[in-house]
Parts: structure tokens; sequence; C-alpha cells
């Protein structure tokens, strides 16, 4: 499953119905835990551009691929695997997926919405404004 997923996402073929939350975890945490974190990073946006593209979704200063979620979710998800080096990746996956890390509203933990949905912050990556993004923070939110 992990594999098709991760598969259909790098040839820019996965249906938009499977193209969810979760399964964006799930690449970027597959990703991460096969590349280098800048590499990583870089595959995850390129493929989400390719696969948008795919779909017929207009990568914009509106929609489509977003800079600053993306790095900051391979953020979050390269500390949690700091914090959990002793999984295997499918359990990595399954726990992460399972914690409050994972919730969609996570973002709005760190920046405001009316910040993180402008141009700029879609174009460029900026770092959080209502608390700092590390190990601490992350820690104490899985506690």
């Amino acid at each position: 499953m992990l594999l098709s997923l991760v598969e259909k996402f790098t040839q820019a073929i996965l249906p938009k119905s499977e193209w969810t939350h979760d399964a964006h975890l799930t690449v970027a945490l597959h990703y991460l835990h096969t590349y280098e974190f800048d590499d990583a990073v870089c595959r995850l946006k390129s493929g989400i551009i390719l696969l948008n593209h795919f779909h017929g979704t207009e990568n914009t200063d509106r929609s489509g691929y977003h800079e600053t979620l993306t790095i900051f979710w391979s953020k979050v998800i390269s500390i949690y695997m700091e914090l959990n080096q002793s999984y295997l990746l499918e359990e990595l996956i399954d726990k992460f997926l399972a914690s409050p890390l994972a919730n969609k509203e996570l973002p709005f933990k760190f920046y405001s919405k009316r910040e993180i949905l402008t141009s700029p912050y879609r174009a460029v990556y900026h770092e959080p404004t209502l608390q700092k993004l590390d190990l601490q923070v992350i820690e104490a939110m899985l506690h």
C-alpha cells in the first residue's frame, strides 16, 4: 500500500480522490525517511506541483503548491522522526498519523490563518510567528 501510494505520487498519477491530508503526510514521511531533508523537500515540492498539474489544479498565488506548509510539515515530521528513531517506517507512519501532530489544524498553532493564507507565505517559506517550531514544542504536543 505504502509503495503503491509513493509510486503513484512519484509518477504524478495518483488520483485526486486519493491525495488526502494523510496521503500528503505519508508521502512526506517516506521521503524524509529515505532522503536527506533538503533532497526530500525538493522531491516533495516538485512532486506536488506535478501532481497538481495532473489533477488540473493550478499552482498560483492562490491555489496549488504552498511552500510554507510543505516545509512546515516536513520540519514537524523530521522532528517527530528524530524523537522516534527506533520505529520502522510503516510503524512510524501509523504512529504519526494517529498522533495530534497529524491534525490538519496544526499549522494554525504556529501561524495565524490570515498570514498563512497569503501569497507571500504560499510562494516562500516563512518561519512560524505564533510559537517556535522545535523539538521541545513538538515533544510537548505529544504528551
